[in-house]
């Protein structure tokens, strides 16, 4: 009897031993709702999701797609989503319908470029200015340049837009045709347009597809510092949830350098999202590491280009109001991460 009282006044002193220790269970994953707009613009998302690096950062990411910024803002009004991925023109649009975004890191940045085919290429060999070169195209065919570009308020329409007006081309020599994606694409493919403002991959298709096709105008030329996509988080998401927050930041950033280091494996993982049996994997990879294709982490090199941005799209009446930067932005995770590297 005083053997068994032994034995049983051990096994309750270990159990109140491993009481005390530190619990070695995992917390449970947070999940982490995404609307994302599908641009290879945005590929550190589709990085970060395929390796797999989320779920070890004990993050769930529930992804929704959209087709188009708008309809992911008015999902965002109803209180839908923690997180997006989209271009700065609708989290501006958001911000300032009193959605509680905040931009922490950005994808890109001068992403955007001017390609034209044809004549208009031919125009353009020939002639010193992009105003003498629209206006020898429209005396040479008897008809405007036809650029095709994403609707009216989207960057790429803002930044050809810019772009005209920097270099004074005349209104009468060009029309801007606002469509879809791949509805520019296929336009400048099929002679249907002449020129495109678009982002990647449709430069390099374009570029491939077209022996006349030409890049008339890079990013820099087009709208000098111009911004594209960027990783946004609502302000109750950051309140509630700061270290995933940081998390996401880092994975974003994490996801920056292997695009940079290692374009063949990023495609694979974009392609498990978007493109599949469209694209073609060698079509990715050009994409991705493509010089009309900057990518970047850093929000702190859009700051003064948002704003030029905003000033421009209110010119044009793209835009209704401007948002501060202050109210746009949070730096606070990058520039840790940036002080730590």
């Amino acid at each position: 009897m005083k053997f068994g009282r032994r034995v049983a006044l051990r096994v309750l002193s270990a159990a109140a031993s491993l009481a005390l220790l530190p619990s070695v269970a995992r917390a449970e994953p947070v999940t982490v709702d995404v609307g994302y707009v599908p641009f290879v613009a945005i590929a550190q998302l589709f990085v970060m999701e395929s390796e797999g690096w989320a779920k070890e950062a004990g993050i769930e990411l529930k992804l929704t797609r959209f087709n188009a910024g708008p309809a992911l803002v008015q999902a965002l009004a109803s209180g839908k989503f923690d997180a997006t991925y989209m271009a700065v023109s609708p989290v501006v649009v958001a911000r300032a319908g009193g959605i509680d975004l905040k931009i922490v890191a950005t994808n890109g940045i001068e992403s955007v470029s001017f390609v034209g085919t044809g004549a208009l290429a031919e125009a353009y060999a020939k002639t010193a200015t992009p105003a003498e070169a629209f206006a020898r195209f429209r005396k040479e065919t008897g008809r405007p340049a036809k650029i095709a570009a994403l609707p009216k308020g989207t960057i790429p329409d803002t930044a050809i837009r810019y772009y005209l007006a920097a270099n004074k081309v005349a209104d009468e020599d060009v029309q801007i045709l606002g469509q879809g994606e791949e509805q520019v694409r296929q336009a400048v493919l099929a002679k249907a347009a002449d020129g495109a403002a678009m982002p990647e991959p449709v430069i390099t298709i374009v570029l491939q597809k077209d022996p006349t096709a030409k890049v008339l105008a890079n990013g820099k030329q087009l709208m000098p510092g111009h911004p594209g996509f960027v990783l946004s988080l609502r302000e109750s998401f950051i309140k509630a949830h700061p270290d995933t927050a940081r998390k996401l930041v880092e994975l974003n950033a994490r996801a920056t350098e292997l695009i940079r280091k290692d374009p063949k494996r990023a495609a694979k993982d974009v392609l498990q999202h978007m493109g599949k049996g469209l694209i073609e994997e060698d079509v990715m990879v050009a994409a991705l590491s493509s010089p009309y294709n900057p990518i970047t982490d850093d929000p702190n090199l859009i700051l003064s280009s948002t704003e030029t941005l905003q000033d421009f799209q209110l010119q044009i009446g793209a835009q209704a109001k401007k948002v501060p930067n202050a109210e746009l932005f949070d730096l606070g995770f990058y520039n840790s991460l940036k002080a730590g590297r």
